[in-house]
């Protein structure tokens, strides 16, 4: 039979060790007690801020950019100044669009003492008229155009308009017959700006 423990073996039991620290119990037999390891804390802690980081950045899945998004920039209408000698290759915005049978044509500008030319070619020859024109003064005048160039042209079919000042003596409140070179004449109704176009036959 084992002895009874004594009040001395009780208060032994009781007695911290040499680090000031009371002893715990004895683990139980097939167990261990593993120690701690405070740096997975840290870990797991340093992850979630990096996910939070990358889903934040511009430009991640589910962004928008906006540096790529908007409507795209309209192209601006053709503008010809008014004066004598100005061309452009197209048509002014003040001008409506031609038959899709006319190859030259006239009309009255802003300006009493000018006229729009307009005649079709080559966009790198275009055809371009004298700046002023001639004529009698009986409502009647004609334009002519430069000989064109030996340089190399393209095959397209575009139009080309010249600003075309008027002789003196012109009236402005009468109609008014234009010969377009030898491309055709066309007669100005006085007080219209409208464009009147040669058609080509057939």
């Amino acid at each position: 039979m084992a002895p009874r423990p004594t009040t001395l073996d009780l208060a032994a039991a009781r007695t911290p060790d040499a680090g000031g620290t009371a002893a715990g119990p004895a683990p139980a037999p097939g167990t261990q007690h593993s120690p701690r390891r405070p740096w997975r804390g840290l870990a797991l802690v340093g992850t979630l801020a990096l996910l939070a980081a990358c889903a934040s950045t511009p430009g991640s899945a589910g962004g928008t950019d906006d540096a790529t998004t908007g409507s795209p920039t309209p192209t601006p209408a053709l503008t010809l100044e008014l004066a004598a000698g100005s061309s452009v290759v197209g048509l002014p915005d003040d001008l409506v669009a031609p038959p899709a049978n006319a190859t030259a044509g006239a009309a009255r500008t802003a300006d009493g003492a000018l006229i729009y030319v307009i005649t079709y070619g080559s966009s790198t020859c275009p055809l371009i008229a004298d700046p002023s024109a001639t004529g009698p003064g009986d409502g009647t005048v004609a334009v002519a155009f430069a000989e064109p160039g030996d340089g190399p042209c393209t095959m397209d079919w575009v139009p080309a308009t010249t600003v075309v000042a008027l002789p003196d003596g012109v009236a402005s409140d009468g109609d008014l017959a234009v010969t377009i070179g030898d491309l055709g004449s066309v007669t100005l109704p006085a007080g219209s700006q409208e464009p009147v176009w040669v058609i080509a036959e057939g």
